[in-house]
C-alpha cells in the first residue's frame, strides 16, 4: 500500500498544479472576503467525496474558515492546518496570474500558502484511494491568518481541534533548502496615540506641546528594552503625526511590533508599553496604549514538537530525501495555537520557496511532490514516533 501510495503522489504533479493555479487566481485578500469563501468551499468539495464531513465557518463580514474531520475512534489522530487568505488585494491576481517557468510556480500567495493546501489535499487523496484507513483526520484552514484574526474566532478553532492530536502539520511555505520550522517567536503590536496642545511654532511655541517630541521620546525607550539575548525586541515600524510644520503637532501615533520567545516575556513585554507610555517627557501631553496584548503566542519547541520532528528526519531517510533543517525563526504562525494545548505541531510543512509577501514569490514545483511524499509517509508511520 505504501508505495502505491507514493507512486500516486509522484503522478499527481499535474492535478496539484491544476488547483494550486485555480486558487492563486482567485482574490483572497482580506478585502475579498468572496474569494476566501470560494476557496474554502473547493477545499470541502474537494474533501467530501471521501468521506470527510465539512463546516464552513461563518461570522458577518469576516473571512470563512473550512473544517473537514474524517473521524476513526481509536486511530492515531491527525491535522493539517493553514490558511487561505493572502496579503495581496483585489486585482493583484488578474495582475500577475498563476505562470510556472523553469520549474518554479509563481502568483499572489502561490507559496504562502496555496501550496500547502493543495499538497494536503492531494496527500490525503492518495492515501484514502489506496485504502488507508488508520488515521483519524482533520483539516482546518482559516481565513483571516495574515491579519492575526481581528474579527473570528478562529483562534479557538485551532486549539479545539488541536487538542488531543497526536501529529499537527501546518502547512505554512517551506524554506528555500526545505527546512521546517520548530519553533517562533510571538507577537504584540500595540498602538501607542499621543495628544498633545498645538501651538503656532513662530509665535507662539512655548504655548503648545509636542505630540511628535513627547513620541521620539518614547520611541527611544521602546528600543532600548531589547534584548537580543533573550530574543526579545522592540520595534516602531509606523510613526506618524502632525499637520504642518508650523503648528507645533497635538497629535501623533506609533505602530509597535514587538517579539518574544516565551509567554513569560510576553507578559513582561505588555507591562513594559504600559510603563512606558505613563511616563510624560513633554509637560501636557498625554499617551493612550490600545492593541496590548499577545496577538500570537511563541511555538515553543517542546518535547512534543522535537520528537515530531525527529520522526519526520526519519521518513526523510527512508525516502531518499535530504533531512530538513529545523529552524526558530522570529515570524509568527498559527502552530503556536495548537502547540501551546500540547499538540505536536511541526510547521513549515509546505514546499521549499523563496519570497513570502513579495511581488517575486515563488517555489520549486518539484518540492510539491517531495512534500506530500514526506507528509504521506509521517502519517502512515505515526506509531514509530518515539
Amino acid at each position: 500500500m505504501e508505495q502505491k501510495i507514493l507512486e500516486q503522489i509522484k503522478k499527481s504533479e499535474a492535478p496539484m498544479l491544476d488547483i494550486l493555479g485555480k486558487m492563486v487566481n482567485i482574490d483572497s485578500g482580506y478585502d475579498a472576503l468572496e474569494g476566501i469563501d470560494e476557496i474554502a468551499h473547493m477545499v470541502g468539495d474537494f474533501l467530501v467525496p471521501y468521506g470527510f464531513d465539512v463546516q464552513y465557518i461563518e461570522t458577518p463580514n469576516a473571512p470563512t474558515h473550512v473544517l473537514a474531520k474524517r473521524p476513526r475512534p481509536g486511530k492515531k489522530k491527525v491535522m493539517l492546518m493553514g490558511h487561505m487568505d493572502t496579503v495581496f488585494g483585489k486585482g493583484t491576481a488578474a495582475e500577475r496570474p498563476f505562470k510556472v517557468e523553469d520549474g518554479k510556480a509563481y502568483g499572489p500567495g502561490v507559496m504562502d500558502m496555496k501550496a500547502g493546501i493543495a499538497i494536503s489535499l492531494y496527500t490525503v487523496k492518495a492515501l484514502l484511494e489506496n485504502g488507508w484507513e488508520d488515521t483519524d483526520l482533520t483539516l482546518f484552514f482559516c481565513g483571516d491568518e495574515e491579519p492575526a484574526h481581528p474579527d473570528t474566532d478562529a483562534v479557538e478553532w485551532f486549539k479545539k481541534e488541536g487538542l488531543g492530536k497526536d501529529a499537527v502539520f501546518n502547512m505554512e511555505p517551506g524554506r528555500a533548502d526545505g527546512s521546517v520550522v520548530i519553533g517562533r517567536k510571538g507577537v504584540i503590536r500595540p498602538v501607542l496615540t499621543i495628544k498633545g496642545i498645538a501651538a503656532h511654532a513662530g509665535n507662539d511655541p512655548e504655548k503648545g506641546a509636542s505630540a511628535i517630541l513627547e513620541l521620539c521620546h518614547k520611541t527611544i525607550a521602546l528600543h532600548a528594552l531589547t534584548d537580543l539575548e533573550i530574543g526579545t525586541t522592540y520595534n516602531v515600524g509606523v510613526f506618524n503625526g502632525g499637520t504642518l510644520a508650523n503648528i507645533v503637532p497635538d497629535h501623533a501615533q506609533a505602530r509597535v511590533d514587538i517579539r518574544f520567545k516565551t509567554v513569560a516575556e510576553a507578559e513582561r513585554a505588555i507591562k513594559n508599553v504600559e510603563a512606558a507610555a505613563a511616563k510624560t517627557y513633554v509637560p501636557n501631553t498625554t499617551t493612550i496604549v490600545t492593541e496590548n496584548k499577545i496577538e500570537f503566542m511563541p511555538l515553543e519547541t517542546t518535547d512534543g514538537v522535537q520528537k515530531l520532528y525527529n520522526h519526520l528526519a526519519k521518513q526523510a531517510e527512508k525516502l531518499g530525501l535530504p533531512v530538513p533543517g529545523a529552524l526558530y525563526v522570529g515570524g509568527s504562525a498559527d502552530s503556536a495555537w495548537t502547540a501551546i494545548v500540547g499538540a505536536p505541531t511541526l510547521c513549515g510543512m509546505g514546499p521549499q520557496a523563496v519570497g513570502p509577501h513579495t511581488n517575486n514569490e515563488y517555489l520549486f514545483v518539484a518540492s510539491m511532490t517531495e512534500r506530500a511524499q514526506l507528509l504521506a509517509m509521517s502519517i502512515m508511520h505515526l506509531d514509530e514516533m518515539a
